[in-house]
């Protein structure tokens, strides 16, 4: 009994750690639909974006992340519009694995000075689970009934935001695990809430060269708030370089090419300042973004801070 009892603690540390903190993304701003639902139709048309996020190359079963999303406009008059999208998030990290899935719908609004204002709602659910095979305890007879009936986890999941832009700038306030869902069977665990503030501007410092600096601030109950900084530099609306940094971890290099009319792939990497650095090295994150517009639209508001 002992045994078991120990057992369990461990799985009730680990679902804890897990639920402090969703994935992080180095390149944020290309990947805000995965932080605010009030993001949802921003763009001129249907846009698709796949990703994969490889954490502390070098380390056994470290976080592996694979991500998608899509998103659009509806019933658009004028400048007020609705948006819609879907997002969908992997997460690994040596037995431990989380799915999650969202529906999202945003109404976006004309407001002063050429500013646009959404409200954004995202539903859906987060199934963790845990791969007893893949853990090795030595001298721990574990009943069966406990490994299949501890092994999987699906909790609601509800996240909203607020969303303000124009064409050289944005505002963005989002949360997520809005509810706090309750473990069960495993003492007082709950996921976390988490609160994002962004901010971003475009300066533009050529016909050639817009600069981009970005922050991100994340805030998980009872932790420390985190900080994201980032200063792109575009070129042409053809290629973006850039650097960015997270406080408490490390820095990274950006880069994000637009390969065809319709096409854009992004890289960063990240250089880890951390104790870990002496065990693993860098992460790694690409993804693809793919639009599929047959013209302009005339009520567009494109934001050159993150579009």
């Amino acid at each position: 009994m002992k045994k078991l009892l120990t057992y369990l603690c461990f799985i009730f540390v680990a679902a804890n750690c897990r639920a402090q903190q969703l994935t992080h993304y180095t390149y944020f701003t290309y990947n805000y639909l995965n932080y605010n639902p009030a993001v949802v139709g921003t763009t001129p048309c249907l846009e698709l974006r796949v990703g994969y996020r490889r954490q502390w190359t070098g380390i056994k079963d470290a976080p592996a992340t694979s991500f998608a999303s899509a998103h659009g406009k509806f019933r658009q008059k004028g400048f007020n519009f609705n948006g819609i999208g879907i997002s969908m998030e992997n997460d690994k990290a040596g037995p431990f694995s989380y799915t999650q899935c969202q529906l999202m719908y945003a109404r976006h609004m004309r407001m002063a000075r050429k500013y646009q204002l959404s409200f954004g709602l995202g539903v859906g659910f987060t199934q963790y689970r845990v791969s007893f095979p893949e853990m090795t305890l030595e001298n721990q007879n574990i009943d069966p009934v406990i490994t299949n009936s501890l092994n999987d986890f699906v909790f609601p999941q509800f996240s909203g935001g607020l969303w303000l832009y124009r064409s050289d700038r944005f505002y963005g306030i989002s949360w997520r695990n809005i509810g706090g869902p309750k473990v069960k069977d495993l003492g007082d665990t709950r996921l976390k809430r988490h609160a994002t503030l962004t901010y971003g501007t475009a300066l533009k410092m050529s016909d050639d060269l817009v600069f981009k600096p970005a922050v991100l601030f994340n805030y998980v109950g009872r932790s420390k708030i985190s900080m994201d900084v980032q200063a792109i530099l575009e070129y042409k609306k053809k290629a973006s370089f850039g650097i960015g940094a997270r406080s408490g971890s490390g820095l990274a290099g950006i880069i994000k090419l637009n390969v065809i009319k319709y096409m854009t792939i992004a890289y960063s990497y990240d250089l880890t300042l951390t104790k870990i650095k002496y065990e693993a090295t860098a992460s790694h994150e690409i993804i693809i973004g793919m639009r599929a517009c047959a013209e302009p639209e005339r009520y567009h508001v494109p934001c050159s801070a993150y579009d």
